[in-house]
Parts: C-alpha cells; sequence; structure tokens
C-alpha cells in the first residue's frame, strides 16, 4: 500500500510533540536556576546585568540537555567522586577566605542567619529560650525549633555555617541515585555553582537556606525510598526539617498522597503524623513559654507587609498553596512527582510574594527572590530527571524511519 506515502507532510510527526515539550522543559529547568538569584544578580548588575543574565541562562539550557547522554564518554566515572571531592576542597577554600569578609559586612553587607543557629543553638545547649536574643545585626532568632536541632552538631564543631558543606554532600549522593550517574549528578552539581550565584552567596556569607531546602529534599525522598524500619527514623528527621521554615509545611499534603499511593493509607497517615507530631513536639513548647508571639512566626511572615495589596495575604496565599499542593499530588508517586511538584508548590508562594512586592513598590522589587532557594534543588534536579529518561531528538525520526519502510514493504 504506497499510496499512504504520497500523503502530504502537513500532518504533524510524531516528534513534533516531543520537541515541544523539550522547549517547556528547558524553559522550566532555567527558570528553576535564574529565578532565585535574581535578586543577587540584579543587586550587584544592575537590570541590565539581569536581563543578561537571563537570556544567557535560558539560551544555555535550550541547547545543553542534548549532551547530557553523553558525559559516560568523557572520563572514566571513578573520576567523578574524585571531582566532587575536589570540589568541595575547592568551595571550602573560597568559604575560609571570603566568610571573615562577607561576615564583617565589607562585600554585600553580610548576612546574620549564621549568627541566629550559632546563638539559638548555643541557648539551647544552656537551658534557656533562644528566642529572647538578638543577632549581631540585632535581628531576632528566625529559624523554627527543628532547624536548630539539626543545626546542634555543626554548631558544636565551630559554625552553623559549615551545614552547606554536608548537605551539598548529601545533595551529590542524592542527586547521583535519582539520575544513575556520578557524572550526571556531578554535572548537576557544577551547574548550580555557575549559573546560580545565590548558592554561593549563601556558602560564602553562611546561610542555612541551602541546608534548610536539601534537608528537607532529602528526608523527603528517603521517606518514599527507605525500607520500612528505616521509615520512622526517617519521619521523624523530616519532622525536624519541617519545623525549620514554614513554608516547607505546604509540602505535607504532597507528601501525604504520594506516601499513600506508595506504602498504603495507613502506613503513610502513621508516617506523616510521626513526622507532624515531631514537628508540633518541637515547636509548641516554645510557643507556649513566648505567648505574645514565637519570633520565628513573626520573621518568616513575609506576606504581612503585603494586606495593603491583598487583604489578609498572609492567611490567603497559604492556603491557596496548600490548595495547589493538594491538586499537584495527583502525579504518580515517583520521585520525578515528589521534586517536580514539590518545585511548583514551594515555587507558588515566592512567585506571588514577588508580583505583591512589585506592585506595592511601583517597581520591579525581586527582594524575596532569594527564598527560591526553597525549591532551587527540587526544581534542577526534576529536570534533570526528565532529561536523563526523555527519548533523544533522533529515536522519533528513527521510529519513524523504520514504521514507513515497513508500510512500503506491506
Amino acid at each position: 500500500m504506497k499510496w499512504r506515502s504520497a500523503l502530504p507532510r502537513a500532518f504533524p510527526q510524531k516528534g513534533v510533540g516531543l520537541r515541544s515539550r523539550r522547549a517547556y522543559m528547558a524553559l522550566g529547568t532555567a527558570f528553576a536556576f535564574v529565578v532565585p538569584s535574581l535578586g543577587q544578580v540584579q543587586k550587584y548588575a544592575g537590570m541590565w546585568g539581569m536581563l543578561f543574565y537571563v537570556l544567557l541562562a535560558f539560551g544555555f539550557w535550550s541547547v545543553a540537555p542534548r549532551f547530557l547522554r553523553k558525559v559516560d564518554a568523557l572520563v572514566p566515572e571513578r573520576w567523578a567522586c574524585g571531582l566532587a571531592l575536589a570540589t568541595g576542597f575547592v568551595l571550602l577554600i573560597l568559604f575560609f577566605a571570603l566568610y571573615p569578609i562577607a561576615d564583617a559586612g565589607i562585600i554585600g553587607g553580610g548576612s546574620d542567619r549564621d549568627d541566629a543557629l550559632n546563638l539559638g543553638v548555643r541557648e539551647l545547649l544552656r537551658g534557656r529560650c533562644p528566642y529572647h536574643v538578638t543577632t549581631y545585626l540585632g535581628n531576632p532568632i528566625a529559624p523554627l525549633p527543628g532547624g536548630l536541632l539539626l543545626s546542634l552538631p555543626f554548631v558544636v564543631l565551630g559554625n552553623s555555617a559549615y551545614q552547606n558543606f554536608f548537605w551539598l554532600a548529601v545533595f551529590f549522593l542524592v542527586a547521583r541515585e535519582v539520575l544513575g550517574d556520578s557524572w550526571r549528578a556531578l554535572l548537576l552539581l557544577w551547574s548550580l555553582l555557575l549559573f546560580s550565584p545565590v548558592l554561593l552567596q549563601q556558602i560564602v556569607t553562611g546561610g542555612d537556606l541551602p541546608a534548610n531546602s536539601i534537608a528537607v529534599l532529602t528526608f523527603c525522598w528517603l521517606s518514599l525510598r527507605a525500607s520500612p524500619r528505616w521509615r520512622p527514623i526517617v519521619a521523624s528527621l523530616l519532622g525536624l526539617a519541617w519545623a525549620w521554615r514554614m513554608n516547607f509545611m505546604l509540602l505535607i499534603p504532597l507528601v501525604t498522597v504520594l506516601l499513600n499511593r506508595e506504602i498504603g493509607r495507613r502506613s503513610a497517615l502513621e508516617l506523616v503524623g510521626l513526622a507532624s507530631g515531631v514537628l508540633v513536639g518541637v515547636t509548641l513548647p516554645f510557643a507556649l513559654h513566648d505567648p505574645h508571639g514565637l519570633s520565628p512566626f513573626l520573621m518568616q511572615n513575609k506576606f504581612a507587609r503585603f494586606d495593603g495589596v491583598l487583604a489578609h495575604a498572609d492567611l490567603l496565599l497559604p492556603l491557596a498553596t496548600g490548595g495547589y499542593a493538594l491538586a499537584c499530588a495527583r502525579a504518580q508517586a515517583d520521585a520525578s512527582a515528589l521534586f517536580r511538584s514539590g518545585a511548583l508548590v514551594l515555587a507558588f508562594p515566592i512567585l506571588s510574594g514577588l508580583t505583591l512586592a512589585t506592585i506595592q513598590a511601583g517597581r520591579l522589587d525581586l527582594s524575596l527572590a532569594e527564598y527560591g532557594v526553597s525549591f532551587l534543588f527540587f526544581g534542577v534536579l526534576a529536570a534533570w530527571m526528565w532529561w536523563v529518561h526523555a527519548p533523544s531528538p533522533e529515536e522519533p525520526i528513527v521510529s519513524e524511519g523504520r514504521l514507513s519502510a515497513q508500510t512500503n514493504r506491506s
């Protein structure tokens, strides 16, 4: 039946949908890398520098993913772990060289996030409430008690800022497991350092945003992948990670639904109940001790200042995000759904805040963009999973060619 080969070529081909999806994924990949750094880039490079940065990132990620499948042929995989260690060593040198300068406020004004954790943990170790002290910049302690407890080992070692190196190493191991290749995990780490300058800024200043995000990502992923005997321990650690910053509590509906599909309703409710119990158990005593308002709740409520633009913004936006989390949970219960939907859920309040801040200021206001680190690791890992496992551009063409040949023979 050779008449089929004479059909007009105006009909859409099988590869068209794939190419369209690749374009959207390139856009999503660049979005995850770029948005958290927009505030820092605008601060130091101005509006034109920020525009160049955005165009460069979007241009790069529109062509780079096609080479991801070929990284195995570059050098032996055993080199990847050595280069990962070398990368960590370079970051350590950079940290010890620049941290004193940044901490003194000589460059960039510094940050007191590390000081907040150091002071809070030391107050806990002395048996005192950590929320009655202020940092060297005069700010109250912002992290919730879960963040203080997870940071305790690093404060004992000398500084909470050290935890970023530990959690970046954990992220490399998780990425290697998820992507199935050490080289891809290493390239992902290098891409984060190159295309997300806010990550370097957080490392140099001792900020805890990367550590918090990676801790939540890791324990959420382990809750789906750990063996039954380890899941209670993972759930307890997840509860501590949720009790670090309030925005990560928005992942509770998503994790509940994914666990329900993975291990059944009863086991899922038991694990989420345990994690939520840890969250409440470490937070409630301090809230009762300070009835006038626990400082983390006051410091982390970034939407209260937008009441003039949107009435009850501090209540409506979290509720809307929670509903969005439930809608995103319809995806299948696998690692890809966790990372993809988690990134969308965590990005929703950040984008809402940026929009309201811009409306309120009457100009582009990106002061809240750095909180996008919360979805940075979720988003880039979801994107790389898709690029690694998606069909290559040549596969649809090859398949069509074979199908056409078989049709002509018939």
